[in-house]
Formats: structure tokens, sequence, C-alpha cells
């Protein structure tokens, strides 16, 4: 589950003087990314962070690849908000294509919470609260009560569906987030195979 799909992030922005770290007050994200590429200079972890505080949620996903495209960043400092930068998003499988994401999260390596730590080296059994169409994009949880609340839809024009789980080995595990106390998992999902929780599937014939 995106930690962000129950609404936008509240983390609040950095203390500081904007002008002394030198990111312009842009609120569009073409212009602000544009701005930064013709600076041409790789962005302090502090310069980084108001950058994206400077856009929407659902605009992190694009800036954060683009820097990182143009090396203007650090693959420590993507690893400090990349988890941050896909929860942040209502549907950050939307925004950027997987290549990317991948390109994004081997940057970063497995972090949780921001922190680069050592990858679990056992399988975990995961669930996914969604409609069929939607049961392989990559946010996961290990609570099936979390799952159940997605599954049930009727917030953020999300339909009902089904909740579905999968045996995910630990090279596909890409990051942790728990700062909404939704134990989300983000998981490269392709190939995975992927099936309805028994029992559990009531509403795995709502449309998609």
């Amino acid at each position: 589950m995106s930690a962000t799909d129950l609404g936008p992030s509240t983390t609040p922005l950095p203390s500081g003087d904007d002008v002394e770290v030198g990111i312009p007050a842009i609120l569009d994200v073409v212009g602000l990314t544009t701005s930064l590429i013709d600076r041409g200079a790789v962005l302090s972890a502090e310069e980084f962070t108001v950058a994206l505080f400077r856009v929407s949620g659902d605009e992190g996903p694009v800036l954060l690849d683009a820097l990182h495209q143009h090396r203007l960043v650090t693959d420590l400092d993507v690893g400090q908000v990349v988890g941050l930068v896909w929860s942040g998003a209502e549907y950050p499988d939307r925004i950027l294509s997987r290549d990317q994401w991948r390109g994004l999260f081997a940057a970063a390596g497995y972090t949780e919470d921001g922190h680069r730590v050592p990858r679990p080296t056992a399988p975990q059994q995961l669930y996914r609260g969604s409609v069929a169409d939607r049961r392989d994009d990559w946010s996961w949880t290990d609570s099936r009560d979390v799952a159940r609340t997605y599954a049930a839809g009727g917030f953020g024009g999300r339909l009902p569906g089904a909740i579905w789980t999968a045996l995910v080995a630990p090279d596909r595990l890409l990051a942790r987030n728990r700062d909404r106390d939704e134990f989300e998992y983000v998981v490269d999902t392709t190939g995975l195979t992927i099936e309805p929780v028994p029992g559990c599937a009531a509403f795995a014939n709502a449309p998609s």
C-alpha cells in the first residue's frame, strides 16, 4: 500500500532560510527542474530537501528522477528520500515508469524509512488490497488489516477489490515505509505469482 493513498504527506518543510540554500521559489515542477538543471551544480542535502518540498507529492517523483538522471543529487541523498517520495505520490506506479523507479531504488539501496539497512534475508508473505487490474502495482504490506482497508475501497475514488497475497523474495524488496503505520513494502512485482487470499476475495469481481 502506498502510505499516501490515504492523503498527502504531512512532513513539515525543513527549517532554515530558503534563500541561503539557493533554491528558487518556483512551485511548478517543470520550472523548478529546469532552473536546477541549468544551474548545473550538485545539490546539497538541504537544498535537495527544500527542492522536493517546493512541489506537490505527485510531482516529487518527476523532480527526483530528473535530478538523478542529470547527476545533480548523490545516491546517498536519493536513499534518504526515495521512500518518502514514493509514498508521497497518490499513484506512484503511474507517475514514473517501472524502469525509472528501479533506477532510483537501485541507486538508493534497500532502505527502511529513509535509512539504508541490510535487505531481509528471508521471503516475506505480503498482501495488497486492490481491484484485480492493479494487483501487480508495487505498494504492498505485511498487515492483512491494512490490505483489507484498501480492498474495501470507498476513499480516494477507490473501488472495492480483493486482498491479494504473494511470497516475495528478498531481491524484489525495494524499500519499506512505516511512517503511517501501514507497514508498506515497495515490491518489484514483475513476474511475481500473485493470488487472492482465500475467503477474502468478496470484491474480486468488482469493476476496475
